[in-house]
């Protein structure tokens, strides 16, 4: 991607930024205790600051997802066949533990204006404000990064490619704790629903000379029309 001209527009683009809270990547997490492991997503963290940096510098809306499971879903036990919780035995991010929080390092980097999406699946998408929120910002990209690759990124991925938005995946500030799920999820990517690239090669793919939709809100456009000429 280093050599393609712009092609991100701020004023129709959001950064999603998917689970980054103590269940998935702190070292104390029932993750790290289960033998899965946090350090690859503990490795990212220097880089999705970095695009949560430029985001706010570029004015481009940040939307936090917030994953929370509840220990009482009867969904979750009505399953004939088990769930991925079932399968590893163990559950992250609890509702009302210290996992649904977010990591030390990124909360003074979730400033008063960027959005915070609860969810209780994998997609930050399913069931959830985060398409009406886009849709209301004029958004039609989507820079993408968090953890875990494998499931609740590529479902956040798959997701807005089908609602039709761009995806623009940054890989180094994506990451799994199995390394060839995370290579697999960026191959499809690539094939099928959008871009990879990278925290470094980005600003060279963001318009020059454009703030993005957080700098001008619809309401202040609605209000400019209203008055009398």
């Amino acid at each position: 991607m280093s050599d393609a001209e712009p092609f991100i527009d701020p004023r129709v683009t959001a950064l999603l930024v998917i689970d980054m809270q103590n269940g998935f990547c702190h070292p104390d997490s029932r993750m790290e205790r289960s033998g899965v492991g946090v350090i690859h997503q503990r490795a990212i963290v220097p880089r999705v600051l970095e695009l949560v940096a430029l985001a706010h510098e570029r004015r481009i809306p940040v939307l936090w997802s917030q994953q929370v499971h509840l220990p009482s879903d009867v969904t979750r036990r009505r399953r004939r066949i088990p769930s991925h919780q079932s399968k590893q035995r163990w559950t992250p991010c609890l509702r009302g533990s210290w996992e649904v929080d977010f990591i030390d390092e990124v909360r003074p980097h979730i400033h008063d204006q960027d959005f915070v999406v609860t969810k209780h699946r994998a997609s930050m998408f399913f069931e959830t404000t985060l398409d009406a929120e886009l849709r209301m910002l004029g958004i039609e990209q989507v820079l993408v990064s968090g953890t875990t690759t494998a499931f609740c990124v590529e479902t956040t991925i798959r997701d807005a490619y089908y609602r039709d938005f761009d995806v623009i995946a940054v890989e180094d500030a994506i990451a799994d704790p199995r390394p060839a799920f995370h290579a697999d999820t960026m191959a499809k990517v690539e094939t099928f629903f959008g871009v990879v690239t990278t925290v470094a090669e980005l600003p060279k793919l963001i318009v020059p000379g454009v703030s993005g939709a957080a700098e001008a809100p619809v309401l202040d456009d609605v209000l400019a029309e209203a008055q009398p000429a």
